[in-house]
This record gives structure tokens, sequence and C-alpha cells, in this order.
């Protein structure tokens, strides 16, 4: 063990034959009768394929075996002899040069060597020799595709020219036409089908020449062709017809094709095609859409038909019963909508009852026993509410007050005049609802005088210091506007040794600049909490606040703020205060010092630098269209001359008659209008601003609220304004006009606005015997087109937006 067993020449004998024998199986694997069972029947050739190889000498052995093929042409089968007594021969020749070589020393190495090396000549020259048994061609052993490579070259056939119709003559019978039909339709529906699965591609085109040289055998095929394209392409009847007559001079069609409607066959008749899966599915599928479409129709015409009668008894009854049809559908609209709301209205009283009984424990409130019953509850209920409104007003706590003294309160209202009361009623409206303190004089007027202006400030109370700081919010502000947002930052410190503080709630008051009230903001906590303040602790937060106001050339500030926090000192132990501290709101407050909302260098008014040369020079006020009225007064107003644009002073027109006598001719007095001319829309709406008019000095303030839509399909700029004013006594109207609008000239695409709000403060003595009017306003806008660019004006010549006539109207009075 261990040793390798060496080789004999018999061991080396018997390789080399099994090596031989192997080569010649392959080989026969490769040769011409086992590739032709794979053969349709239909495909079988003619011809003989023979080749013979033969060598002497060495080179004649086993692969002079390969090549010993007889071909029985009788039978049509292709046979193969193995000539073995030549392989023998040529293995006992090849043993034969041996002999001299029995007693030399046997190497195996070499003789390994030299069988591998004759064995690869012998395969190459083998392979070599290789020819296609479909074509004859020379194969090349390294191609992957031998049978298809340069088809058009070795497989397409040269075209016959085409013959005249003189030409055509049928040279088969009967009977051998109709053996050519069947073997045409054996190609086309089997073996060119089979050919294609076995990716047979050579014995494929070999076998679509021949169904094309079968259909050119029979020259009716051509001429059914011929026929069928001038029938489907529309050609001359006459043309037609002698195609018809050259397909009955060459037999007509072959046995096995009959003609049905056309005069020519179909391809499907020609190949015998029946109807396959696809084409059922595809033939469903074709009916059902068609049925769909038909059902469709018919649908469509009943609906029409449905849509004429309608409209037919609509004008029948429109002509016999004219409006009857109108009220009656409004009628039903009515009808649907109150069904709608009482709906609403009783599933809202149903959830109302289910809150209550679960509130109450199933049990509902004692309703009132009659109307007066009723009134006398409400009457009650209104009463405390009044009391409460007195109670905030003096001091915006709910703090024990005497009766009495609500009770004068009370008084004093009811003594109030009906002028009095509308412009509080409009105070109120105009402050949200907010409870409102007169304002300091200084912030009204705008002038400050010496007094230091901070932004900040820092106030001790007892054991708390608040310091405060604000910044303008740029981000959140819109000067054209007049919105201008602040930001505030509170920092709120325990200076205690000992005791815990928990602060409960707040109270703001806010001065803006030129109003003549505070507005008072309050409520529980701060920014939603109560936090509570341990010695040395310290509470900060940041708030907004967003201002309605215009900045004044007299000083920089926006507002005024100040005010105070309320507090409860916590017991030892005690972690939160108790209910009642909460509903008292606190025991002690802590002071919010005074500080202002300052504007930024960029929004405030810089004043103006008067010379001898810029008198007449001034520019109009984009915002405030001061008027003063021509009629008597017994109290003489201050002297107040509108600003004028540059080239454009303002002017008088005759006024209306109606205005100067106090007797409006129009019924009901519009306070707004909407108007729409060259495309522009203008809608515009007033209000009362008591805050800023002062009836003592016959000085009323209104405020107009304009926007201006583009309904055109062109981009304008608006370039300048014109209004005409006539107050109330008055018998003539000022003309107030000026370029642009609050000071821009803004460009408005297709469906865009612009908002603008402006104040007028009238100088004007009221008839509010006659009528509560003291102002009647209309004017126009100029507006040019713009070109496509939305920059170019079309033409320079300006166009006309019509502002609607309207009224400044003091709130409704009080007479009982």
């Amino acid at each position: 063990q261990g040793i390798p067993r060496p080789k004999t020449k018999s061991s080396s004998l018997n390789m080399k034959m099994c090596s031989h024998a192997l080569s010649v199986l392959l080989a026969m694997a490769l040769s011409d009768p086992f590739v032709g069972a794979f053969k349709p029947v239909s495909f079988v050739t003619r011809s003989t394929l023979t080749t013979s190889s033969r060598t002497t000498g060495t080179d004649t052995g086993a692969y002079g075996a390969l090549t010993c093929l007889a071909v029985d042409s009788t039978n049509t089968r292709q046979l193969t002899s193995l000539c073995m007594s030549t392989v023998a021969g040529g293995l006992q020749d090849r043993g034969g040069n041996n002999d001299d070589d029995d007693d030399d020393e046997f190497d195996d190495e070499d003789f390994e060597d030299e069988d591998d090396l004759e064995m690869e000549a012998a395969i190459r020259r083998r392979n070599y020799s290789l020819n296609s048994p479909f074509t004859g061609m020379e194969l090349d052993p390294d191609d992957p595709y031998p049978l298809i490579k340069r088809q058009a070259k070795y497989f397409e056939e040269e075209p016959d020219p085409v013959p005249s119709d003189d030409q055509l003559v049928q040279t088969m019978d009967a009977d051998e036409r109709k053996s050519n039909l069947e073997i045409i339709r054996q190609i086309r529906n089997s073996d060119l089908d089979d050919l294609e699965f076995r990716q047979d591609y050579a014995g494929y085109v070999e076998a679509n020449n021949d169904l094309k040289r079968r259909l050119l055998k029979d020259p009716w095929f051509g001429v059914n062709e011929r026929i069928r394209k001038a029938v489907t392409l529309g050609e001359p009847q006459e043309q037609i017809d002698n195609l018809v007559d050259l397909a009955n001079k060459l037999g007509g069609p072959p046995p096995g094709i009959t003609l049905t409607s056309q005069p020519f066959a179909w391809t499907t008749q020609i190949y015998d095609l029946g109807f396959t899966p696809e084409d059922r599915s595809y033939y469903i599928e074709t009916q059902v859409a068609k049925e769909r479409a038909e059902a469709n129709k018919a649908m469509m015409i009943q609906r029409l038909k449905k849509r004429e009668k309608e409209d037919r008894e609509k004008r029948d009854e429109e002509m016999r019963f004219p409006g009857m049809r109108a009220e009656r559908e409004a009628k039903e609209r009515r009808e649907r909508t109150m069904g709608y709301l009482l709906g609403k209205i009783e599933e809202k009283r149903k959830k109302q009852e289910d809150k209550l009984k679960k509130m109450t424990g199933g049990r509902l409130p004692e309703m009132p026993k009659d109307y007066s019953a009723f009134n006398d509850e409400t009457v009650a209920s209104a009463l405390e509410m009044l009391k409460k409104d007195e109670r905030r007003g003096l001091g915006g706590l709910d703090l024990d007050v005497d009766e009495s003294d609500i009770a004068s309160r009370i008084g004093k209202r009811k003594k109030m005049s009906g002028a009095d009361r509308a412009r509080a009623a409009a105070a109120a409206e105009a402050a949200g609802g907010r409870p409102r303190l007169p304002g300091d004089k200084d912030v009204t007027m705008g002038e400050l005088g010496e007094l230091k202006l901070e932004s900040s400030s820092s106030t001790t109370t007892g054991p708390l210091t608040v310091e405060v700081s604000s910044t303008y919010n740029k981000e959140q502000s819109d000067p054209p506007m007049r919105k201008h947002c602040f930001q505030y930052t509170i920092r709120i410190t325990n200076n205690s040794e000992s005791e815990t503080i928990q602060l409960l709630g707040r109270r703001f008051e806010i001065q803006t600049v030129g109003s003549s009230m505070k507005d008072v903001v309050e409520g529980e906590g701060v920014t939603g909490r109560q936090p509570t303040l341990k010695p040395g602790q310290v509470f900060e937060y940041t708030s907004t606040a967003p201002l309605s106001v215009r900045p004044i050339a007299t000083t920089i500030i926006a507002a005024r703020m100040s005010g105070e926090y309320r507090y409860v000192t916590l017991a030892p132990g005690q972690e939160t205060a108790t209910p009642s501290e909460v509903t008292d709101g606190g025991t002690a407050t802590a002071d919010l010092g005074m500080f202002h909302f300052i504007f930024p260098e960029d929004q405030r008014v810089k004043p103006v630098v008067r010379t001898d040369d810029d008198d007449d020079d001034d520019d109009d006020d984009d915002d405030d269209d001061y008027v003063e009225s021509k009629g008597p007064s017994p109290v003489k107003p201050k002297t107040a001359t509108p600003k004028q644009s540059k080239g454009s002073p303002a002017s008088t027109l005759p006024g209306d008659e109606d205005m100067k006598l106090g007797q409006i001719a129009v019924n009901p007095v519009n306070d707004g209008s909407d108007t729409t001319s060259d495309g522009v829309r203008v809608q515009v709406s007033s209000s009362y601003r008591p805050e800023r008019s002062d009836e003592s000095m016959e000085k009323h303030c209104f405020a107009y609220n304009v926007r201006i839509t583009n309904e055109s399909k062109k981009s304008i700029q608006l370039v300048s304004r014109r209004f005409a004013i006539q107050t109330i006594g008055s018998s003539t109207k000022d003309v107030v006009q000026g370029p642009g609008v609050t000071g821009r000239q803004p460009v408005l695409t297709p469906g865009e606005s612009f908002d603008y709000t402006s104040t007028a403060p009238l100088s004007v003595r009221p008839m509010t015997d006659k009528t509560p009017v003291v102002a009647r306003m209309s004017g126009e806008y100029n507006f040019v087109i713009m070109g496509d660019d939305g920059k170019t004006p079309i033409s320079s010549t300006p166009l006309q937006a019509v502002l609607g006539t309207f009224h400044f109207v003091l709130p409704a009075l009080d007479t009982a």
C-alpha cells in the first residue's frame, strides 16, 4: 500500500479502445440519421447527402468510420453503416507499429501525453469536416448558433419574375391542387408552429420557403390575393370583374376551398383556420361592448326625451299660469329649509335636555307658569348682569360694591343722551366686548412732552419683582394695513427667603396712541397656568400684542401698557391655593410697571421741515380725508385745511340740495356701496370711531374700508384717486385727490384684490332731528391696463373705477 500500481500495455490498449469508442458514439449522434429524426414529415428532403472521407496510414482509423454513410434514396431513409473493420484495422495498425517496443520500458506518462495530443488533433479534424444535415454547409465548432448564421445568404431564394396575366396558366390538375392545398395547410397550421416552438430557425426558414413555393405553384392564390385587395380598397368594379374572370380561367379555387358571398377567399378559408379561444374571447368582448353602446344610446335618447317633455311642460305651465311654477318652487324650497332648521332646533333641544338630565340626575327644571313669570325672571337676570358690568367698570374685579352706588351709576346711564349712548355702544363694539377705561391724555394727543420713553420696566412690589422688555415683531406686522405686532417678555422673581407664592391672575391696561380709551385685559393664571414660585425662583414667559394703530409724527410710541399680577402666599406645607383662594382671585398684587411699545426707526413718521419753496408741494394725506363743514356753527372749529397733492390742488363743487337741507332723498340710507365699472369692482363700508370723536367740539371721526378687485382678464395698476365729500348742511362738495392709494400704486392681477382702511375726521354739526347722516362721499380710482409682462402699461390714458355713493352715518339713536 502507498505504492502506485504500474500501468501495463494491455490496460493502456483498453483505455485507447474505450476512448475511440466514445468518439465514434459522439460522431454518430451528430450524424444526419439521428438529427433527421426530429424533422417533420413535410420537411423530409429528397436530396442525398453522402459524405466520404478515407485516409491512409495512421489517419485511417476511428475517424474513417465516422463518415461511412450510405443513403437509401428509394425509401427516403438515411442509414449509417459503421465500418468496424476499419476501426479495428486502424487499431491493429497502430498496435503493429508498437511491436518493436515490446521489450522496451513502458513510459506511462509519455504514452498518455501522446494519446491526448493525438485525440485532440483527430477531434479537430472531425469538427472541421462536419456539415449541416439541413443545408450541407460547413459548421464552425466555435459558433454557438451554427444553424442560423447568415440566413440571408444561405436560405433566401432569389424571387422569380412575376408573370403577366396572359402568361398565367394552371399546370396542375384537380388532385394535384388538392394535395398541394393539404400540404400548404399542414405547413401553415402545424409545421411552422412546431419548428418555432423547438427554436429550429433554419428548419423554420426552409419550411416557410417551401410554403411560398407551393403558393406560387398554383397561380390562383396570387390572383385571389389581388381580388381581395381590389375589393377591400374599393377599386373599380371593372377591374374586379377582370380579376374574377382570370381566377375562373385558372380553374377557380382548388378543391377544399368554397367561396361565400365574396368573389375571393379569406386567409382563414385558405388555411382552414378555426376560431381560437382568443378569437372567441375577442368576439364576445366586441359583442358585449356593442350591446353596452346600444343600451347607453337608448338610455341617452330616453333621458333627452324626458328632459324635452319636462321643458315642454314647464313652458306650457308658464304660459298658462305665469309665475305660478316659480312661486311653487320657492315655496317648496322654503318648506325644505324650514323643515331642516326646525329639525336642527329640535335636535339641539333634545341634546340640551339630555345634558341637563345628566347634570341634574334625570330631573328637569320647572318651567315658568306663564310669560309674566318668565319676563320677571329675565328682567332679574338682566339686572344682575348689569350690576356685574358696573362692578367690572369700577375696577375690573368683582368686589363688594354698595348697591346704592350701582343704582346711582345705572341712573346716570339712563340720563345719558341718545348720542352719548350711541357713542358708548359704538365704543363697546369697537372694543370687542372688553371693559374700557378713560385713557391718558398725553397718549391720546400723542404729545408725551419730556417723559422718558422706555420699552421696558422693572418694578418690585412686596416679595415679587416684575421685569418686562418689548420689541417690534416685523414678521407678524402689516404696516400698510395698520397692523403692528409687538412682542414682550415678562420675568417674575420671588425675592422672599421663606415664602412660597402662587400666581392666580393678571390684569393689563393698554392704550394705543391717538385713542381716548384704555383696553382692559384680565384673566385667570398666566399663559394658561398658575405657576408656583418658591423662594428665589423665577417665572418667565413671552407674549405678543397685535395693535391696530397708525404712527404719528409727534411721538415714536405705538401704545402704553401697565398692569398687575394677583397672587396668594401659600402656608407652610401647602402645595397649591385652595378653591376659595382661586375664586377670590388672590390676596395681594404685584405691579407691572408702565412701559411703551416703540416703533422701529423705519416705521416712524419723519418730521418735515417746511421751506418757502415747498409750501405748495405738500403731498395728499393717503389715510385721512379731513373735511370742514361750510355750514353755520355756533362753535368755531379749529382751522383745518385739507392736504393737497402736488399738481392736483383740492377744489370745491356744487353740493346736493338734499344734503344742504338735511332731507336725505336716499331711503334707506346706505353706509356702504358696491360698484363695478370697466371690469374693476369697488366695495366700501364705513363705521363710526367714537374714541376719536368729540361731540362738544363738533368733531366726528369715521373709518371706511375699501376693497378694490380686478375682475377683468388683464392686470391693472391703480395710479390715482379722487373723492368728493359733502357734509350735512353744506352747499358745496370738497374734492380730495392725489396719486396712488395709501402712498402706493399697486398692480392687481386678474382676480386679485387690494384692501385698505382710511379715516375721515369731519368737523360738522349733525342734524339729528332730521337725519343721522353727517356726510356723503363718492369718487373714482384711475387705473391703467398692463401688458402681458404685468409691468408695462398698454395705454397712457387711464380708465376709471367708480367708488359708489355712500354716507357716514351716526349709530342708531335710542329715543326711548
